[in-house]
């Protein structure tokens, strides 16, 4: 950090990602989340006061708040209340409806998923709405140059709520190619890969497109939106194949696995997200729009409007409560349900 850029002081909520970068930038990061590592490991949600005494306790008074989504509802409130620039980074927007409205919270809000960026614009609200697609960690995502001895493989989980074709597909393809399916680590793996086969749930961009394209294997990912096709060449630097059909998916990992232009594709695969797509260019861009955004005050907009910003999160919490989708216990959704109450009455 040269002497003309000033330190933040930055507040990171739940999701972990930036941390070790944002503190190698040289910035002050106070985390609140739910590993052993955070400065306050989460129990139990956190409430507006308990933030603040919190802050109080280390002297900390924030340039920065940043929330990460962790694709689990909030574990702390009352953040949106801090005179601060306040920036959210939303993953998985086509599962969590809820995060529409808690993005009010935030002065520049990220998307990952670029189809969902219209449902996050609002005509009555002055705050930035960005796509930034997901990324690697090259700490734990890496070529290590060793063979590829696994023609095709796939390495996450195979059951969950909201993806419940996944294990019938992957079994399917299978059946008709060399494929390996694990699940937990998936470096050991997609590093001895010429071909690691995507799925993903409802068409999103995840991380294993990332994270496998950076261990060096070509990506055979579904035809989809949210952008694939900007982040990335189909034919040169990724593979693709029609959503959903086992045959297309069969038919273009054999017709990769035959052509010598294989380790060119998982190289050019592999240069694109070196370049572009890991923790640091992202950090990067998050650092760059908070020293844009610093020095003119955007947080007073929503200091200004909370009653809005009071009846959206009103609206959330009550969504929680009651998304049946969410598997949440009886006694949290009545605490969402209590805080929702609060955010209406005007109490929170």
């Amino acid at each position: 950090m040269t002497g003309c850029e000033k330190i933040m002081r930055i507040l990171n909520l739940e999701g972990e990602y930036f941390v070790s970068a944002l503190k190698k930038a040289g910035h002050k990061v106070l985390t609140i989340g739910y590993s052993e590592n955070c400065d306050l490991k989460l129990e139990n949600l956190l409430g507006p006061r308990d933030l603040i005494d919190f802050l109080n306790s280390k002297g900390f008074v924030p340039d920065v708040v940043l929330w990460n989504d962790l694709c689990r509802p909030p574990g702390v409130v009352g953040f949106e209340k801090l005179p601060c620039l306040s920036i959210g980074f939303s993953i998985d927007q086509y599962c969590n409806p809820w995060q529409v409205p808690f993005s009010v919270c935030f002065d520049l809000f990220l998307v990952a998923q670029k189809d969902y960026l219209p449902i996050f614009k609002r005509s009555d609200s002055p705050r930035e709405v960005l796509w930034f697609p997901l990324f690697f960690d090259p700490r734990v995502a890496f070529d290590e140059g060793l063979s590829r001895d696994i023609p095709v493989s796939f390495v996450g989980t195979l059951d969950g709520v909201y993806n419940q074709g996944r294990r019938e597909f992957l079994l399917a393809c299978r059946k008709k190619l060399p494929l390996i399916i694990k699940q937990g680590a998936y470096q050991p793996i997609y590093a001895r890969s010429k071909i690691v086969l995507n799925q993903s749930a409802a068409g999103e961009l995840n991380f294993r497109i990332f994270e496998a394209a950076a261990c060096g294997a070509a990506v055979l990912t579904e035809n989809v939106e949210n952008g694939l096709s900007d982040l990335f060449v189909p034919g040169e630097e990724i593979l693709v194949y029609e959503r959903g059909n086992v045959a297309s998916a069969v038919a273009e990992a054999k017709k990769a696995l035959a052509s010598s232009k294989l380790k060119e594709i998982a190289l050019a695969g592999k240069r694109k997200v070196q370049m572009e797509h890991s923790i640091g260019a992202r950090v990067k861009t998050i650092l760059n729009k908070a020293k844009e955004l610093l020095p003119q005050k955007v947080y007073q907009w929503r200091l200004e409007n909370k009653k809005l910003i009071a009846e959206e999160l009103a609206k959330t919490f009550y969504f929680l409560s009651v998304d049946e989708q969410l598997n949440l216990p009886f006694d949290l959704r009545q605490k969402y349900l209590e805080v929702g109450m609060r955010y209406k009455d005007g109490e929170c």
